[in-house]
């Protein structure tokens, strides 16, 4: 059994793994897919450009059906294994460094087979490694542009044995030199730019995170992590204002902790302060989410209860008493016990909300003089 219980969760941690392997293995197929779509305008034009060349004359018809035959045989086959998902178990799900091999395959040809193309080839081989230069490592990215470069160096020093005219060799060569230069050259100009971006992501999601954090700052209590007073006076005003429109009821009760200044001088004030932190904490875990407590100052609170009616609220508090005197203090001192007064008050009338607040203040003082530990509603307005 025991062997049963300690294999359970490493199988469901190996199974929640290769779920995140298959999801992030099927979004690299669906990025490679999109790039697929994105080649075959590229690939439509020069086939275009191809059969008019061939219809010009200025393309031999072995050379554009060569090509042609070429890039639909690459596509076709592209599309067919990400669709078949057969590449969600290989290292590059989206096949990116194929389709690149691809490109660079149907660049060779242009360039060795289409005199009038030689100087576009090589354009366009510096426009694929640009187009995936983020997308491949710095292997790949070699692999396939010297491996480009190096067969069309090749066909330039076989060029006159394959065609009947004769080139610059020169300038051919010259272009070839030229295209080794630039395409380091745009890798690293990738890489800083990329490395500048990765910056300024990261410091836009800081300063996002920072921003966060300060708005959570002004509304919270450094103490207890409840809201503060000036945020609780805004949602009571908001409240103030829907009950004079709507009409919806709602209330609010102002608790203040009995006996804190016993509390803070018999077991000192790093008791006091995990005295309201727990009690903080076991009210939000107690009431609803609805409910929104705030520490009001020092040891009293305010509790806001948004559509609740008075008896609903009363037996609210009765449960949070309850659940107070029921929580074990020993752990924080010995012989501890918490209860509340509080002053319970459902707001009614005309007139500016402090007049509200003065009501659950003076229902606040008879339940500390009836004896504490309880709560008194409200006088009527």
């Amino acid at each position: 059994m025991a062997n049963a219980s300690t294999a359970t969760p490493h199988l469901g941690e190996t199974t929640s793994r290769l779920l995140a392997l298959d999801s992030s293995a099927q979004l690299a197929r669906n990025k490679g897919l999109r790039r697929l779509r994105l080649t075959v305008l590229p690939y439509a034009i020069g086939l275009s450009a191809a059969y008019v060349g061939l219809a010009l004359g200025a393309v031999k018809p072995w050379a554009a059906y060569l090509l042609s035959a070429w890039c639909s045989l690459s596509l076709l086959t592209i599309y067919v294994l990400l669709k078949s998902h057969s590449t969600l178990r290989s290292p590059d799900p989206s096949l990116t460094f194929p389709q690149v091999l691809c490109g660079c395959v149907a660049v060779v040809i242009s360039y060795t087979a289409i005199d009038v193309a030689r100087g576009l080839a090589l354009l366009w081989l510096c426009l694929l490694m640009l187009f995936d230069i983020n997308r491949l490592s710095v292997r790949q990215l070699l692999m396939a542009s010297f491996g480009s470069l190096s067969l069309m160096a090749l066909a330039t020093a076989l060029h006159d044995h394959l065609h009947e005219g004769r080139i610059d060799a020169v300038s051919e060569w010259v272009s070839l030199g030229m295209g080794a230069v630039i395409m380091p050259v745009m890798r690293l100009v990738s890489l800083k730019s990329y490395h500048w971006r990765s910056q300024m992501l990261a410091q836009r999601t800081q300063l996002a995170e920072t921003v966060t954090q300060l708005a959570e700052a002004s509304v919270r209590d450094a103490l207890t992590g409840l809201i503060n007073r000036r945020h609780m006076q805004n949602l009571l005003e908001s409240e103030w204002r829907r009950l004079r429109r709507t009409g919806q009821p709602f209330c609010f009760a102002i608790l203040d902790l009995d006996h804190f200044k016993h509390i803070n001088d018999a077991h000192g004030h790093a008791v006091g302060d995990a005295v309201l932190r727990t009690f903080g904490h076991l009210s939000t875990t107690q009431l609803p989410a609805t409910d929104l407590l705030a520490r009001w100052g020092g040891e009293e609170f305010l509790l806001l209860m948004p559509e609740t009616p008075l008896d609903v609220a009363r037996k609210r508090l009765d449960l949070l008493q309850d659940s107070l005197r029921l929580h074990n203090w020993s752990a924080l001192a010995n012989d501890l016990s918490v209860s509340f007064s509080a002053g319970l008050c459902q707001p009614q009338g005309d007139g500016p909300l402090h007049r509200q607040l003065e009501r659950a203040d003076r229902a606040l003082y008879r339940a500390k003089a009836e004896g504490r530990g309880r709560t008194v509603e409200a006088e009527s307005a």
